[in-house]
């Protein structure tokens, strides 16, 4: 299993010359799995550039394109009426979030809703490809093809859902948007559990966090914390404030490095193999 990051900036995309080594797209993250089959970690910004890079590449799966969302805030959504596969009727996708409230408003309207004509010039009815919305219950599923996938759900506001992927004794963790509290969830760590590769929120410095309480979002020594009680092997540092350039997310990897050596700031068009 691989992972490449396409977006890994927090609450809005950004573009400034102080912006070009982390990136500026909002969070969108591709895995690659060994049978050559991919999936989707949300469709920010980021997924703009994604769909483009597999189309260039040739990319062949047009059956049951999986992404899977950690909750529906704007920038983890935006990016999808720019992906251009989306707009190939040859390919399908499943487009899923997990164990969401019944009486929430359905998964296909709020994706509807961003593309009336009010706001996008192409309605989502008319994109091309054949959208499958899935909002299962339960916590999780396993592919025809023997990909493990768990969810579970965690603090934000309106809700947010971590992922864990498990192909072939890898296992890859997906947590963004989460905000841990006075003290760290155990629910997370316990959900992080020997994972290959972490991805955390980290979106504040501790003393940002302090004037953040209820954004919902977490500090990066909250996240080596996770890490280090989990026990992962590697942790990405994810969803970087637009607030903070190259030059601090820098310093910031630097501190985290010297207290969890297999920690990274995560930077837009990084691959991680597992």
């Amino acid at each position: 299993m691989r992972v490449r990051f396409y977006g890994t900036r927090g609450s809005i995309a950004v573009s400034d010359r102080e912006y070009l080594e982390f990136g500026g797209d909002t969070s969108c993250v591709l895995v690659m799995l060994s049978n050559g089959r991919v999936g989707i970690l949300d469709a920010g910004t980021g997924i703009r550039r994604l769909g483009n890079d597999l189309i260039a590449a040739g990319h062949e799966q047009f059956d049951n394109i999986f992404i899977g969302f950690s909750h529906t805030h704007w920038d983890h959504i935006q990016g999808f009426p720019f992906f251009k596969l989306a707009y190939d009727s040859r390919r399908k996708f499943t487009l899923a979030i997990f164990g969401r409230s019944r009486s929430a408003r359905s998964l296909k309207d709020i994706f509807a809703t961003q593309m009336q004509d009010e706001y996008f010039p192409t309605p989502l009815n008319s994109m091309g490809a054949a959208i499958n919305f899935w909002e299962p219950e339960n916590s999780g599923f396993t592919s025809d093809f023997g990909i493990d996938v768990a969810t579970s759900k965690h603090n934000h506001p309106g809700g947010a859902y971590g992922y864990r992927i498990h192909e072939e004794g890898k296992v890859l963790v997906y947590c963004t948007d989460v905000e841990h509290g006075e003290v760290i969830d155990p629910g997370v760590v316990a959900f992080a559990r020997g994972a290959d590769l972490l991805i955390h929120d980290a979106q504040y410095t501790p003393d940002e966090l302090k004037k953040k309480k209820g954004w919902g979002h977490s500090s990066w020594v909250q996240a080596v914390e996770v890490a280090e009680r989990a026990g992962v092997k590697k942790l990405a540092l994810f969803h970087h404030d637009p607030e903070h350039p190259d030059s601090f997310l820098l310093n910031i990897e630097k501190q985290c490095q010297e207290r969890f050596p297999g920690c990274f700031v995560a930077r837009e068009g990084m691959e991680i193999e597992l």
